[in-house]
């Protein structure tokens, strides 16, 4: 069931001399709706926003500097705190990523570990609730977090209308399976059933969680969540429940949170708070927020539709990795069968892996841990428009 109440804190970023202290102080208003001890977790995971090799599509450096300063502030051992995200089906992995718009060097820096989602074999979990997914796959990394901190930044999105706190959560699902999973959206509505049904695991599942909101630059238009018009608001909000704060994101920017079809459907299945009067609003009140920033313009519906229809019939089929073998420094050993989690890997007669194209999931674990380097992975480029799989 939802909660009762929660708290959200709204801070200005420019009453302090840094975006980090802001980041800090936001945190530190909300620490009343803790029901975890930070220092007493192995593994605090953050989970920003890596999309794609743009600075302005991304997180930024500075939201991720300003809550490893705060957990550094609160004694937490450097060793515990860890960050982590899977792209998808583009050309770089997270850390080129992460490299490319500067936080990689700020975790480097502060001794903080990166962790490649798609490095480790992915937990096979089972939604209950799912109306789309409910047999489906969660990266490690987050599957074995104690406490995790999402580090969203607000954009429009071609076919999920936004995203957000709970759209960021997409980036738990490894790799290519993601691309998959939007096969079963093929309209902005069920697609928004895929996104409510993903964060229902981590709402049911990982309970220790604490969102920032990246608000100082907002992406809007037709062109997000990677080329959108930049628009300055200069603040960050920080709260534990993602359907508030993506609810007072939307408030601020005078939109109906029941336009956004996955919110909506977290609103119906109770995933958090998303009635205003039991969301409490501290720091800067929500009426002097909203008259600074302006409003936030999303797609209309004859735009996601074309969106859903472009990522869920073209997109994937074109963009899908398979894994291909290098017979040429395959040695047999069959570890490849053992580690792939769909079971897409056999051993017929031959001393050499057959893919089960079919059953393959595009995680790529049997690129990614083959001991040989032996498998290797390659788009399937204009062939996949007519393959069924």
């Amino acid at each position: 069931m939802s909660k009762n109440k929660t708290i959200v804190s709204i801070v200005n970023i420019e009453g302090f001399p840094t975006t980090e202290e802001a980041i800090i102080h936001a945190i530190e208003l909300i620490e009343s709706d803790f029901h975890f001890n930070l220092n007493s977790a192995k593994q605090i995971l953050l989970k920003p926003n890596l999309l794609i090799g743009k600075k302005d599509a991304c997180t930024q450096p500075r939201f991720v500097k300003g809550v490893i300063k705060y957990l550094q502030k609160k004694e937490v051992q450097i060793k515990n705190i860890f960050i982590g995200d899977s792209p998808g089906q583009f050309k770089k992995n997270a850390i080129d990523i992460a490299k490319k718009v500067g936080i990689y060097e700020i975790c480097n820096n502060s001794g903080v570990v990166f962790k490649e989602f798609e490095n480790e074999i992915p937990y096979h979990e089972k939604i209950e609730d799912g109306e789309k997914l409910t047999d489906y796959y969660v990266s490690k990394p987050i599957k074995d977090s104690d406490i995790i901190i999402n580090l969203p930044k607000l954009k429009t999105h071609g076919e999920a209308t936004m995203t957000g706190a709970i759209k960021n959560y997409w980036g738990i699902i490894p790799g290519g399976l993601k691309a998959k999973y939007h096969l079963l959206g093929k309209t902005p509505y069920e697609f928004g059933k895929c996104i409510a049904d993903n964060f229902s695991w981590v709402y049911h599942n990982k309970l220790n969680r604490i969102i920032v909101y990246d608000l100082q630059k907002i992406m809007q238009g037709t062109m997000g969540p990677v080329s959108g018009k930049m628009v300055e608001w200069n603040l960050v909000m920080a709260g534990t429940d993602e359907l508030a704060l993506d609810t007072i994101a939307l408030e601020l920017g005078e939109v109906d949170p029941d336009l956004i079809p996955h919110l909506k459907e977290a609103k119906k299945r109770e995933l958090g708070v998303s009635e205003l009067e039991k969301i409490e609003i501290v720091g800067m009140s929500l009426k002097e927020a909203k008259k600074k920033t302006p409003k936030f313009k999303i797609p209309g519906k004859r735009m996601l539709k074309i969106g859903s229809y472009i990522t869920s019939r073209i997109v994937y089929k074109v963009t899908k990795k398979i894994p291909i073998l290098n017979k040429n420094k395959c040695v047999g050993c069959q570890e490849c069968a053992q580690i792939c989690p769909a079971d897409a890997i056999e051993f017929n007669n031959s001393r050499y892996p057959e893919f089960q194209r079919e059953k393959c999931i595009s995680c790529l674990c049997c690129s990614e841990l083959c001991s040989q380097q032996a498998i290797e992975t390659k788009r399937r480029g204009i062939k996949g428009l007519f393959k069924g799989y």
